[in-house]
């Protein structure tokens, strides 16, 4: 059988990687970088703005890093096979199949992720932003690894077909 494979997609990230630049931006603008703010709002402060544009800049600027980081390096970003499942945003550790007690579907906005419920997360720790937020991604998906495509050459459906051809007992759920 021959294994899933998702590469970076140049051409996704790129398009990604435009977004977050622009939501940096918005921030620049929101932090007065580029003069005043005008026209003033009677709603809100110039404070909750210089709030709202240091936190777009925070976030989406290491965002842009991240996507940046993936853009110049490519390669493989999910790789399903007989020993398990390896993603690379994760963790350089392959994940084995008797490791994954569950496996459940998250929704957000149309975008869907695949989530692995493991039996000790412990044992298998996130690294750079996804390990950082992790307890808030439990706490948000209820699972302990959220695997998203968005930015790849493949879609979920193949990955779901692919977790159920590798492993038929952890179906989706």
């Amino acid at each position: 059988m021959e294994e899933f494979v998702a590469q970076h997609s140049r051409v996704r990230l790129a398009l990604i990687l435009l977004g977050a630049v622009g939501f940096v931006w918005a921030g620049l603008l929101f932090v007065g970088a580029f003069g005043p703010l005008t026209p003033a709002s009677r709603r809100y402060s110039p404070e909750f703005f210089a709030i709202v544009g240091w936190l777009s800049l925070t976030f989406f600027g290491a965002c842009a890093i991240v996507i940046a980081k993936r853009l110049i390096e490519g390669g493989e970003a999910l790789r399903i096979g007989q020993t398990g499942i390896s993603f690379a945003a994760w963790s350089d550790q392959t994940i084995p199949w008797s490791e994954i007690t569950n496996i459940s579907e998250w929704r957000f906005r149309g975008q869907r992720s695949i989530i692995l419920h493991l039996r000790d997360p412990n044992r298998f720790p996130g690294r750079g932003i996804l390990g950082f937020a992790a307890n808030a991604n439990r706490a948000l998906t209820g699972g302990d690894v959220a695997i998203s495509l968005t930015g790849t050459n493949r879609s979920f459906d193949e990955a779901v077909a692919a977790i159920a051809r590798y492993c038929p007992e952890l179906q989706i759920g």
